[in-house]
């Protein structure tokens, strides 16, 4: 065990690096994105909402993908695409993960700035985390977390209480990872964290106990008896 810990804490300081920059920050997304060579996506004119819309509401993933890619595009040029969030947050539901990993980046980009369309997205949400596929369930949570909109911490940890028992172990670490930004949404839910963190430092998974050490220098870098 005590390997395991000192093992963990070596990739603390890592881990925290990676988190933070994953959280809220559109340009370090868009490293994981290939839009090289693609300039018409850059492009804009008269009518493009409309045909973005046409190709988000396509039934093939080739259309799907080349409008997200479009949005994503225009997001980081300053560009304000919130007028087809409804069309966009339909695509939650697609199996195709690289579609889906760009409408979860479009959705936390416009939740904080419009709370009342981010809540159209959360029934969304829930319904991935019921996923058979891990990597969906732990995409879905993050999405949920760095969404920032306090109205739906509530919903966020009914999630993250499943979470924390997972029977993987990359939503298990994604919820350990989450833990401070949950916090931040709204602090009056410290004391369910800090449960759901005990928990997880009690992991024998070590990439899942990495991240449970983090959240605990977040939270609470003091409380030794948990």
């Amino acid at each position: 065990m005590t390997d395991t810990l000192e093992t963990a804490g070596r990739r603390v300081k890592q881990m925290g690096r990676q988190i933070e920059s994953s959280m809220g920050n559109l340009k370090n997304m868009m490293s994981s994105i290939s839009l090289v060579g693609d300039a018409k996506h850059f492009q804009d004119g008269k009518g493009k909402f409309d045909v973005l819309r046409k190709k988000l509401e396509d039934k093939s993933d080739k259309g799907k993908l080349d409008a997200m890619k479009t949005l994503i595009a225009m997001m980081t040029l300053g560009r304000d695409v919130s007028e087809l969030f409804p069309a966009v947050v339909k695509n939650v539901v697609v199996e195709s993960m690289e579609i889906k990993k760009l409408v979860y980046m479009y959705v936390i980009h416009y939740a904080a700035t419009n709370p009342n369309l981010a809540l159209l997205s959360i029934s969304s949400f829930q319904k991935d985390m019921a996923s058979p596929n891990p990597l969906v369930r732990a995409k879905a949570l993050h999405a949920m977390s760095c969404m920032r909109v306090s109205s739906v911490t509530h919903l966020i940890i009914l999630q993250l209480k499943n979470a924390v028992k997972d029977s993987s172990s990359y939503v298990r670490r994604t919820a350990a990872q989450v833990l401070p930004a949950v916090h931040r949404l709204d602090n009056k839910f410290k004391v369910d964290l800090i449960a759901m963190l005990t928990t997880l430092l009690a992991d024998d998974d070590v990439y899942v106990l990495s991240g449970a050490l983090y959240s605990f220098n977040v939270l609470c870098p003091n409380k030794f008896d948990l």
